[in-house]
């Protein structure tokens, strides 16, 4: 067989491939969707009636801002981890790990805090109503950034799915403090924060499960080709 004949053959089945869109256009398009995931849940299931003065509290706000710095920076972290060969940085491989477990300690903090000084804590109760808020948020931004995972060639699934659902999930606990009425400390670090960790651990065995690239099956082949790392 010549040269020319194996090349041939080599390259017979293979299909136009298209550079993925710069990261930042990628994020930003998750985001819209997160935000419009958001939005409707909103309307759907209404907001906690004292919003506006919830919203004016210094602790309400700083969680917000601590939620949505986690849910870009691991946004940002699953799509770059998808590309082979990117370098992520320590800034970027750090971040989204140390942004989350801050919102978990401020909510440690918050019901340290009302136990020192006799604040009201609220009561041990189920709230998986909660719970399913935060997944109700978040199951379409988690269906469209696993998407755009999966598009590139995520050679390290785990992570890639551990930091898309860290995300999502950042952004379903947002809508859950809109949304829930409760603000007890208690309630809050448990059926709030803390299922922000356990939704990430789900995601790192999804990810393995359904990100992992194998280069010989075609559904697992990137649409789009990478563009070189910088």
């Amino acid at each position: 067989m010549s040269t020319e004949d194996l090349i041939q053959q080599l390259t017979s089945d293979l299909q136009p491939v298209r550079r993925l869109r710069p990261l930042a256009v990628r994020v930003a398009g998750w985001f819209v969707i997160a935000l419009a995931s958001l939005g409707l849940v909103m309307i759907l299931m209404g907001v906690r009636r004292e919003l506006g003065d919830a919203a004016d509290r210094a602790d309400f706000a700083i969680e917000a801002a601590l939620l949505i710095v986690t849910a870009l920076s691991a946004a940002v972290g699953a799509l770059m981890v998808s590309i082979p060969g990117a370098d992520l940085g320590k800034l970027a491989r750090s971040l989204p790990i140390v942004v989350g477990t801050t919102t978990i300690v401020w909510a440690l903090g918050d019901l340290l805090v009302a136990s020192a000084t006799g604040a009201p804590t609220g009561r041990l109760t189920f709230a998986w109503h909660c719970v399913y808020k935060t997944a109700s948020v978040a199951a379409i931004p988690s269906v469209a950034l696993f998407m755009m995972v999966k598009r590139a060639a995520p050679l390290h699934a785990a992570r890639a799915g551990f930091l898309a659902i860290l995300a999502t999930a950042a952004v379903g606990v947002l809508g859950a403090n809109i949304i829930c009425p409760n603000d007890r400390p208690l309630h809050m670090l448990l059926w709030h924060a803390a299922p922000l960790m356990l939704f990430a651990g789900l995601g790192a065995g999804l990810g393995t499960w359904l990100l992992r690239w194998r280069p010989d099956d075609p559904s697992s082949r990137s649409g789009d080709q990478p563009p070189a790392p910088h």
